[in-house]
């Protein structure tokens, strides 16, 4: 009599093993697309109390002098200025210089590198020029 194992025994824990492995990693790479939005949204959230702290403190919002034009910046983002109907709104530069939050490292770049947060100045509403996508939607504000 024969020890060992069949190979019919092999391929299928070999399957088996292939089938877990699989689920993990799509499960798994879940997990870390959801924990990296809420790190997005939380950093949005930081920067916008930031940002009406600094307004109750000073009568004004920490910005550069710098308007900007919306339309040049692509239909995602103005369809997700219009989702807050901030359309008709002035968009300007946060100077992130004048918020003191160490934690918010985003939002010290140019327009060119994507790496700026603008105010809508009449409704206060913030927005991350990047954004961030997910589940195939790009989000850039609250």
């Amino acid at each position: 009599m024969k020890k060992g194992i069949t190979l019919t025994i092999a391929v299928m824990a070999v399957t088996i093993m292939l089938i877990l492995i699989t689920s993990s990693t799509v499960i798994g790479g879940s997990a870390i697309s959801a924990a990296n939005f809420e790190k997005f949204n939380s950093m949005l959230t930081r920067t916008s109390d930031n940002i009406n702290e600094y307004y109750i403190k000073n009568k004004s919002l920490p910005i550069k002098d710098e308007i900007i034009d919306i339309n040049s910046l692509g239909s995602e983002f103005v369809n997700a200025v219009a989702k807050n109907n901030d359309l008709e709104s002035t968009f300007k530069v946060v100077d992130m210089t004048k918020i003191e939050d160490p934690t918010v490292t985003e939002g010290n770049g140019t327009i060119e590198s994507k790496d700026v947060f603008l105010v809508a100045e009449e409704t206060h509403n913030i927005y991350y020029l990047k954004g961030f996508k997910y589940k195939g939607v790009v989000y850039f504000g609250l």
